[in-house]
């Protein structure tokens, strides 16, 4: 085989370093990049953080000379809601003290010996986020060494008084058990006896046929009439199949708007929240002692520097990003600005990375994770991409007006009739809206809306 060197020519991408690292801050989130700055800041010592009274009360003012203006004649209506004040409005979040610790807290009050509390004990380490045994009896049993003669009487005991505590319903060992457990606790009342009963008999053999809103199914199981299987589901429907949720959920989160979007007069004005962007800088001590060193000394130091230097840069550049794709989005999104959801307009990542001359992938960067504060919610950016379809008007109607549409239709309907994919779609093709039957059974699915067969035997159930 003959060897030989041969040179050629061509054209390929190169990511460079910090291109590289400019991606990775865009397609943060506004709390991985907290995290991601504060482990920058460890590395690289030119960087500090930024006392808040240090910063000037400037930048918590709108001032619209400096932010973008969507130059349209409003008239004189004014947007669904009144977002003239700058209050932070948070969710409130879940209690702090655990599920096992508030089941401790009531084991420690009972009577029982030391080996029933630790059996109890080892019983709650088991239980779910939901408040469900994890385990068998029997897995539970064989974790316990032989020596300990820990018996399945023992163990049922413990569940039983497990199963006593608050919340109703803990330590079941299936959906039935659960609400079956539940059950117990409710008083009769005067001539709710056999409704009780009813919804025992349905909760312990008949799940199945009441998520079906099988009727025929539920008469034959419990051999009473309708209007008792009626009292008896409104009854199921009052239980909490999941009772640990509201102990082990955690602090509720709530997302932190990247952009805030407010009504200037008749105009709309966008603007960063200040309130996220980076407090960080250079250390001008370390770039005054720079300059003083020798050069065979400073170096390394002065690599540092021009990193610091450069991811200052890249992110007031991620900022930049975010606030210029908001203005095109916001620019084909002004009826929802005015109208809200039922006005959203079709929109595409192509289009809007046309417009701004960059690539489609940088667009989801910028849009993914990154969220909009409306006067109708805080949305996520992406939220306002989606495809559309043609109406007899040559117009496009986007994919959440259309089920926004199709949803209004449906809970308008007559229960006793609901309405067929089929009806739904010559509404809105009345209406003017080209659509097809399945994409109607589609975007019905989508929002979680049952078929029309499903909902007309729902109804029935409720009466």
């Amino acid at each position: 085989m003959r060897q030989a060197l041969e040179l050629k020519t061509g054209q390929h991408l190169v990511m460079t370093p910090q291109l590289q690292q400019s991606l990775r801050l865009l397609q943060f989130s506004a709390l991985d990049l907290q995290a991601e700055l504060m482990r920058t800041i460890q590395d690289n010592p030119m960087l500090e953080l930024v006392d808040d009274n240090q910063i000037s009360s400037e930048t918590s003012n709108i001032d619209a000379s400096d932010a973008e203006v969507l130059q349209q004649d409003w008239g004189e209506r004014k947007p669904l809601a009144d977002n003239s004040d700058n209050e932070d409005f948070y969710p409130e979040t879940a209690s702090s003290i655990s599920l096992q610790a508030h089941l401790r807290s009531q084991l420690y009050t009972t009577r029982a010996s030391e080996r029933d509390m630790s059996l109890v004990d080892v019983l709650i380490e088991d239980l779910d986020e939901n408040g469900y045994l994890s385990s068998s009896l029997d897995d539970i049993q064989a974790m316990f060494d032989p020596e300990d003669e820990v018996s399945p009487d023992e163990l049922m005991f413990a569940l039983r008084l497990l199963q006593s505590f608050d919340p109703a319903g803990i330590g079941a060992r299936s959906l039935s058990e659960c609400l079956l457990l539940q059950l117990r606790h409710e008083k009769p009342l005067a001539g709710n006896e056999s409704v009780l009963q009813c919804a025992r008999t349905i909760c312990t053999n008949g799940l199945d046929a009441l998520a079906a809103a099988d009727i025929n199914r539920l008469q034959k199981l419990t051999g009473v009439n309708i209007p008792l299987i009626r009292q008896a589901h409104a009854l199921i429907q009052c239980l909490d199949p999941r009772p640990g949720k509201a102990w082990s959920t955690p602090a509720a989160d709530y997302a932190i708007p990247d952009v805030l979007v407010k009504k200037n007069g008749k105009e709309w004005v966008l603007v960063l929240n200040q309130g996220i962007m980076p407090k960080v800088r250079i250390n001008a001590d370390y770039e005054s002692m720079i300059r003083t060193l020798d050069k065979t000394v400073e170096s390394g130091l002065a690599e540092q520097l021009s990193q610091a230097k450069g991811f200052l840069k890249q992110i007031n550049h991620r900022f930049s990003t975010i606030l210029d794709v908001s203005k095109i989005i916001m620019n084909r999104q002004t009826a929802f600005l005015e109208q809200g959801m039922a006005a959203m307009q079709p929109l595409t990542l192509r289009e809007v990375a046309q417009e701004l001359g960059i690539h489609e992938s940088t667009v989801s960067r910028a849009t993914t994770q990154k969220f909009i504060a409306t006067p109708h919610g805080v949305f996520e950016l992406k939220r306002f991409f989606g495809s559309g379809l043609q109406t007899d008007s040559g117009e496009q109607a986007s994919a959440t007006s259309i089920q926004l549409q199709i949803k209004v239709l449906i809970e308008a309907e007559d229960l006793a009739k609901p309405l067929s994919d089929s009806k739904i779609c010559e509404l809105l093709t009345a209406q003017g809206l080209l659509i097809a039957r399945r994409t109607v059974a589609k975007y019905r699915e989508a929002m979680g809306i049952p078929s029309a067969s499903a909902r007309k035997a729902q109804a029935l159930l409720r009466g």
